[in-house]
């Protein structure tokens, strides 16, 4: 500040030595402009060439406001809606052929309607299996509220992959439940597993008995099956005419599948019979086991006589 203050006394002093010469020696007024112009910038540029720039005042910078979240626009729900939860029979159960099932859906109310009994379970398309062309729902579905749609159905008798596809309609016959569906498998039966008991010998010795004297008898029981037959009994008849069995036997412990017992007797006939008879022997008498060929179940020697003593 004081260095300026020297600046302009001294520029002062200039301009009053200028002002001088002109009034001792006359020169014009544009020279005497010019020379005191110089003098000035001469001034100043001794003083250290300080250049002065006006101040600008600042301006005040607006903040910026916050912008309002719009909250986004809720989709409104569908008057019929429907979400899948659950299923019977999954796809691909093996059944029998012409065996009867249920299958069944459990399906959530998700709409603001409720499902009245005019709602209804509908065919769609592919096999279906006995199953009908539609049937009203058991009850009503509240929105929210769950259902289990059940369907009876039989298998195809053919072996084989079977599809049905069915719909949910609404009173007005509408469809908003679109392909639900049941998917089987159709095979053949497994063949259980059974006894098969047979006689693999019968013999007389001797072959012709004599009246009066002993006949001695061998039976040979034989599971042919591939599982247990449980107790059985056998019974042999001298005569097949005869109305009481010759011998009985009871295998109270059965046979093993594969396995065979040997059973024998002895009887004496009391009359002669001409060598044009029969003798029989059977096997599992009262039917008590349950086995895969009941056709087999005797033996028999012919012609069969006794002669006389």
């Amino acid at each position: 500040m004081r260095k300026m203050k020297h600046v302009l006394i001294a520029a002062l002093a200039m301009l009053l030595v200028v002002t001088a010469c002109k009034i001792s020696f006359g020169g014009d007024e544009q020279d005497e402009q010019s020379a005191i112009q110089t003098a000035i910038a001469a001034t100043l540029t001794a003083s250290g060439g300080q250049t002065f720039t006006q101040a600008v005042e600042a301006t005040a910078t607006t903040k910026p406001q916050d912008t309002e979240a719009v909250p986004p626009t809720k989709t409104p729900l569908p008057c019929n809606d429907a979400y899948y939860i659950s299923e019977t029979v999954p796809d691909g159960t093996d059944f029998e052929p012409g065996e009867p099932f249920t299958k069944s859906w459990r399906l959530k109310n998700v709409g603001t309607c409720t499902w009245n009994t005019d709602y209804r379970l509908k065919f769609g398309s592919g096999d279906q299996m006995g199953g009908p062309n539609s049937q009203k729902l058991a009850h009503s579905v509240g929105p929210n509220e769950q259902i289990d749609i059940a369907v009876e159905l039989k298998a195809p008798n053919t072996p084989g992959s079977y599809k049905g596809t069915w719909q949910v309609v609404d009173d007005e016959g509408e469809t908003f439940v679109y392909n639900i569906w049941v998917a089987i498998d159709v095979v053949e039966p497994e063949e259980e597993a059974k006894p098969d008991l047979t006689i693999t010998e019968f013999s007389i010795n001797p072959p012709t008995p004599v009246m009066g004297e002993n006949a001695h008898v061998r039976v040979r029981a034989h599971n042919d099956g591939d599982a247990d037959s449980g107790g059985f009994r056998m019974q042999w008849y001298g005569l097949s005419t005869f109305a009481e069995p010759s011998c009985n036997w009871n295998i109270s412990g059965g046979l093993v599948a594969g396995g065979s017992v040997l059973m024998e007797c002895d009887f004496t006939f009391s009359s002669w019979y001409p060598v044009n008879k029969t003798s029989v022997v059977y096997i599992d008498v009262n039917d008590s086991v349950d086995e895969s060929d009941e056709g087999n179940n005797s033996a028999s020697i012919s012609p069969f006589g006794v002669s006389a003593p």
